[in-house]
Order: structure tokens, then sequence, then C-alpha cells
């Protein structure tokens, strides 16, 4: 009897043992299990808190990397040294890119308004905080596992996830619509460019091409604060917020916070738009 019931437990336990899929951001993660449910293990090497940008993957990443079915990239700066090293571990591991279909938007920022020769050109890699971009991969994540598991339908899940990436997209223009247009909104890191994009809006980043801000460019910083009246700084959690800290006391704006690692990704997206409209409308 004993043995009987070891047995059953052991082939339970195999039964119940899903296929890994990673993936490298929490926003992946949430769409994935959206359009799988519990079908797969979906694990997200970044995890909020975590700045994305030099993250490096732990041991216990490499492990499960090992044993994952597919891994699912989104063209952020870690994988660029990372992937082939992870095709190197486990050559039997799919490898998909979520961000195919997406045209990368390189924006340009400037601290001194009337000084062109002071802007910079940078890549955008967050290009998941758009809903017109989310949509795209919320369509590659579907025909990927089209490929992968060609046995299952995932139409209806992946149809409920892009009914609810569009009433997000609803929500934020009404949000939004109350806000001049080309409204601009400060953050440390330059992140929301895509967001800035598809809303007619205009992101002002206190950092420089990776690198903190000198005393000079704060400076310009807050000039644009106050000749533009704006009375709120989106620092992000991830890095040190320090100079974020400095311009928001010179300035006299309030030092707020947003993570684009932060899910649920509608609900961070929207708690976003609203901070923006209550601080501009105030």
């Amino acid at each position: 009897m004993k043995k009987t019931f070891w047995i059953l437990l052991i082939l339970s336990q195999i039964a119940f043992c899903r296929e890994i899929i990673i993936v490298s951001i929490p926003m992946q993660q949430e769409f994935m299990q959206k359009i799988v449910g519990s079908q797969y293990e979906v694990i997200s090497l970044v995890k909020p808190g975590i700045n994305p940008h030099d993250f490096e993957p732990k041991f216990s990443d490499i492990k499960k990397l090992n044993d994952a079915s597919a891994y699912f990239c989104i063209g952020i700066e870690f994988e660029t040294i990372w992937l082939e090293r992870f095709k190197a571990q486990n050559k039997t591991m799919k490898i998909y890119d979520n961000s195919l279909g997406i045209t990368k938007i390189n924006f340009a920022h400037s601290h001194q308004e009337n000084n062109p020769k002071h802007m910079h050109e940078e890549g955008d890699t967050h290009i998941w905080l758009s809903p017109q971009n989310a949509k795209q991969i919320a369509t590659n994540i579907y025909n990927a596992l089209k490929e992968l598991n060609p046995n299952q339908d995932y139409t209806d899940t992946y149809q409920a996830l892009l009914a609810e990436i569009n009433q997000t997209d609803t929500q934020l223009k009404k949000i939004l619509n109350s806000l001049p247009e080309h409204q601009k909104f400060v953050v440390f890191h330059p992140m929301l460019g895509y967001f800035a994009r598809d809303y007619h809006l205009e992101e002002v980043a206190i950092e420089i091409e990776g690198k903190s801000p000198k005393i000079q460019e704060m400076i310009s910083v807050i000039e644009t604060i106050k000749n533009n009246n704006l009375k709120i700084i989106f620092a992000q959690p991830e890095f040190s917020t320090k100079a974020a800290e400095f311009i928001a006391k010179e300035s006299g704006a309030q030092l707020g916070f947003f993570s684009p690692l932060q899910t649920p990704w509608s609900e961070s997206l929207l708690k976003f738009a609203k901070t923006l409209r209550n601080y501009t409308l105030k």
C-alpha cells in the first residue's frame, strides 16, 4: 500500500511538471501567461527593482535556462551579450524575438531648449511601454506559440489580450486628452519615448547617454521645468534618485516614481497617465 502511494505521488509530480519558457522582462511574462494560462512555467529573468540595462543572470537563472523549451527576447541591452551564451548553453532551446515588426525610434532630447547642438540621439529600448507596440509584442508571442505548440489553439486568449490592450489605449487617450499637445514631462532615465510619441507628448530626460548629468545639465533641466511650469519629475526606482531629488528640490517640482518593469502592465501605464494629468492640471 505504501509503495503504491509513493508511485502515485511520483507520477503526479511528473505529470504536473511543466515545460519552461524564459522571457526577459515581467511584461512579457504577464502577456505570455495571459495567453498560455498554466500550460507553461513562465519565468522572467529581470525582476522589478533590477536595472535591466546592466543585468547579469545568476547561476539559478542559468540552471532554468538549461531546462527551457524557449526563450523570448525583447531587444534590451543584456541580451546582446548573453543571448549567444544562452544558445550555446541550451542548443535545443528555441529563440523568439518579441521586437519583430516594431520600428525602433531614436529620440532627441535636450536640456537646453534653444541649443540644438546640445541634443543627443538615443535609441529607446523600452518598446513595451506603448499600447501600439504591446499589440505587436502580443502578436509575436502568439505566432511563436503556434510554432512551439501547434496542437494547441491560443486564439481566444490572444484575442482577449488584444482587447485588453485596446481598452487600455482608449482609457489612456481619455486621460491624456485634457493635456496640451506636446505637453512636456520630466523623467530621470529616458524610457517613455514610444509612449510620448503615441500620445503626442514630449519626454525630457535628465540622464544623458546612460551617464549621470553634470551640474550644468541639471541646471538646464531645472530651467526647463520652471519655464514650462512642470510640477512633477518621474524617477526610476531601479536607478539612483540623487540627481532627480536635487532637481526636484531646486525646481520646486514633486518627485514621483515610475518603473518600466512594473506589472500589471495596463495598471502601471494608467497610473502614470493619471499622475501626469493630475500634476499638469494642478
